[in-house]
């Protein structure tokens, strides 16, 4: 090969790599803009709505703990103050056959 063919390569060579450094150079700049624009604002909402669900399910928790602790009250309530009622009443009938 003559030289001037071996520098019209080596000139094509070096066109062809600034052509490629070029374009990912615009590939990388439109990524990072796509990017800044959608992802980052789209994840920023996800968060937000995640922590509002949290909210939102540790409400709900503490409501149902609330009911669940008013019904079982209310149960055993009432059971215990009859339960309450009998056991003094077997109590003082002991009592009293014991003092006889």
């Amino acid at each position: 090969m003559s030289s001037d063919k071996i520098k019209d390569v080596q000139h094509a060579g070096e066109v062809a790599a600034d052509t490629a450094r070029e374009e990912l150079e615009a590939v990388k700049a439109h990524i990072e803009r796509l990017v800044t624009q959608h992802i980052v604002p789209a994840l920023g909402r996800a968060g937000g709505k995640a922590g509002d669900l949290t909210e939102q399910a540790v409400a709900n928790a503490r409501e149902l703990a609330d009911h669940t602790r008013n019904d079982l009250a209310k149960r055993t309530g009432n059971r215990s103050s009859w339960l309450s009622i009998a056991i003094s009443g077997v109590v003082g009938f002991i009592i009293g056959r014991l003092s006889r």
